[in-house]
């Protein structure tokens, strides 16, 4: 399919300063220092915003012109990187690929989520949720199936064929997968609802240990089946928004098709956060090391506190690199627990760039005590602002706290 001229002559320029911003020094710089991090180097951290709400932010520069749906989404997806770049790029890293996903089907597992939503105007994905219990019985988990995965190669090359006329002569284009990556109790929840799933962990135990074995089977069986379809990435950029570049992966013997051993796991339990070290232990870690304990590097957590399970995490992950440490995590404790041995994914509090007048205060004395924490315990940090629900329609507030987190890591890693 011949590509739209005048979309063509949108993009071209786009993408020609895309392509120049991605082949600067510095790029091979910050990849460096993400290795680094991974390796448990104590470099400088690294700093990174995602989950931008971009529908506040109403620039010119980021409206897309494109009429072709697809070159319209490569045009957004550059048009952001672009943006992110002149005013709050911190340590963002411009590949010098260009990566599209490779395509895949999904006949599903037998039910759909059913809820309401109620979602704002900010741009931000997220939503408020209320979900039906379709999972009540043993009757209902029998409605369960595993899913069957189809590479769709036809689309893929389709989305490349597209993506390489557009960045002619620029930079290559390459099909990438995945890593491994499912949240159990996040799933379930979507199928049962916050107060159901909490009460019958309590109240019906056994019936739980059924539906979260049945839901480690489906992940089981969709990680299979993206091994044999070779959907699996060995060399991710990021991990859920946070740094992933190693030279560990993928393994020593890689031939050329990526197992779990040759990427990454990544898993969290973020309604887990107001139970026990013992109940998150029996019910979420004990399946998760199932799943994810061939995989090459772990990254375990999310929203949850983990700073008081750090213990538990050790003794089910041979291969945990990275834990995140949200604003509800005590970090002196999460760094105490965590030594050397692991990357703190320090995760700032996006309420503090939700206010139309940008305080650095709270944001220079929460990155303090990210760095004094890991500094005595000599623990390697990252931050990664992320789950940004709203910036009061001030891009400047990610502007300022960009630079006011920078300005307190000068102050440590001179």
């Amino acid at each position: 399919m011949p590509t739209n001229a005048k979309d063509m002559e949108t993009l071209r320029p786009l993408v020609e300063r895309y392509s120049e911003i991605a082949h600067l020094d510095v790029q091979k710089e910050r990849i460096d220092r993400y290795k680094r991090t991974i390796a448990l180097e104590r470099v400088r951290p690294v700093v990174l915003i995602s989950e931008v709400p971009w529908g506040e932010i109403r620039d010119e520069a980021l409206a897309c012109r494109c009429e072709d749906p697809a070159l319209r989404g490569i045009e957004g997806r550059v048009r952001r990187d672009l943006y992110q770049w002149d005013h709050f790029q911190v340590d963002l890293v411009v590949p010098p690929v260009f990566n599209v996903m490779k395509r895949t089907r999904s006949t599903g597992i037998g039910l759909r989520v059913q809820d309401t939503q109620i979602k704002g105007d900010t741009g931000a994905y997220i939503s408020a949720h209320e979900y039906v219990d379709q999972l009540k019985t043993e009757e209902d988990l029998e409605k369960l199936r595993d899913p069957e995965i189809t590479y769709d190669k036809e689309a893929t090359e389709k989305a490349l064929e597209r993506a390489s006329e557009v960045f002619d002569g620029l930079m290559p284009v390459e099909a990438r997968g995945r890593h491994m990556s499912y949240n159990l109790w996040d799933v379930i929840a979507e199928f049962r609802g916050v107060e159901s799933l909490l009460m019958d962990l309590a109240m019906r135990p056994d019936f739980m240990h059924a539906t979260v074995l049945r839901f480690t089977e489906i992940a089981e069986s969709m990680f299979r089946q993206y091994a044999e379809l070779d959907l699996l990435d060995s060399g991710p950029m990021l991990v859920h928004c946070t740094v992933a570049c190693t030279d560990e992966l993928p393994a020593e013997d890689f031939a050329g098709k990526v197992r779990p051993k040759d990427t990454w796991g990544r898993c969290a339990a973020q309604i887990f956060g107001s139970v026990s070290p013992e109940m998150h232990d029996e019910f979420d870690l004990a399946y998760n090391e199932r799943l994810f304990g061939e995989c090459g590097l772990v990254y375990y957590g999310c929203c949850e506190p983990m700073d008081n399970k750090i213990d538990i995490l050790r003794k089910r992950f041979r291969n945990l690199r990275k834990i995140s440490i949200t604003p509800w995590a005590d970090p002196e404790r999460a760094a105490e627990g965590m030594g050397a041995d692991f990357v703190m994914a320090a995760k700032p509090n996006p309420a503090f760039v939700a206010s139309p007048t940008f305080d650095p205060g709270p944001v220079r004395r929460e990155t303090e005590g990210y760095l004094d924490a890991c500094e005595r315990h000599g623990t390697p940090c990252e931050f990664c602002l992320k789950d940004i629900s709203t910036i009061a329609n001030k891009t400047e507030n990610l502007t300022k706290w960009a630079e006011t987190v920078s300005a307190v890591i000068d102050k440590y890693f001179a």
